[in-house]
């Protein structure tokens, strides 16, 4: 695969010092490498100039970004988990035969079949105290015919540009610590729940459901429920596991 060479890239991203820079610099690289998409998902992650979004991306669709975004479609969005079980980058499409995936999974791959979007890469990176992410790289309308070694290259750059962005915000390096009934409580809300039918699950009042799911906002620095889920999801504090009723 022709494109910037890998250990330039490195050696580029020791040097840099700014999120914009670095972002950029990932771009080049995956772009040169045939990429079109790029997203990054972590619980902190940050477009230049911006606050932490949990999501940063770059090439796809608008279209499709709202679609996720306002459909809260992380809830049922295979991928991310998988990547997180698996040591090693799997394509977009292989994600029915790497695990037994629920309705609503099998839903949200019909919605990315029917968003033209090509196939594509996930993968997960890891970082110091746990600060992992997930990143997606996605083909477009190229056919990319990756080798082995294509694709441990393109591993190698993402986990480079995530340890260097872990160095440069170093003083994010604390996770949100939610306690185990805190926890609980968000992955009922990424289920779609709410609080009171959530205090009915779980055995306890209304308040206070309503009280640690305001302190679950402060921890995560969100203000909202779908903020919540997709801060948890996208960080590796939760992973959405479907819940058949009864």
């Amino acid at each position: 695969m022709q494109g910037i060479p890998l250990q330039e890239f490195i050696a580029h991203c020791k040097d840099i010092e700014r999120l914009r820079d670095l972002w950029c610099a990932a771009l080049d690289f995956f772009h040169s490498r045939g990429i079109a998409m790029v997203s990054y998902h972590s619980d902190d992650a940050e477009a230049p100039g911006a606050a932490p979004l949990a999501i940063v991306e770059d090439g796809f669709p608008r279209d499709w970004v709202s679609k996720y975004i306002d459909g809260n479609l992380s809830r049922i969005d295979p991928i991310p988990e998988l990547a997180a079980k698996l040591n090693r980058p799997f394509r977009w499409s292989e994600a029915g035969e790497l695990a037994a995936l629920t309705e609503d999974q099998k839903h949200y791959m019909q919605l990315l079949a029917a968003a033209k979007l090509g196939d594509g890469l996930a993968m997960q990176v890891y970082g110091p105290n746990m600060r992992n992410a997930y990143i997606e790289l996605g083909f477009g309308a190229n056919t990319a015919e990756l080798s082995a070694q294509d694709i441990s290259e393109l591993r190698c750059a993402a986990q480079m540009a995530h340890l260097r962005y872990c160095e440069i915000t170093a003083d994010r390096q604390h996770r949100a610590e939610l306690s185990p009934i805190e926890l609980e409580v968000l992955r009922w809300i990424a289920e779609g729940k709410s609080n009171s039918v959530i205090a009915d699950i779980l055995g306890i009042s209304r308040h206070t459901v309503d009280t640690m799911t305001r302190r679950m906002f402060e921890k995560l620095e969100v203000h909202d429920r779908t903020s919540a889920a997709v801060r948890g999801l996208g960080s590796g504090l939760l992973h959405y596991r479907h819940q058949q009723a009864g």
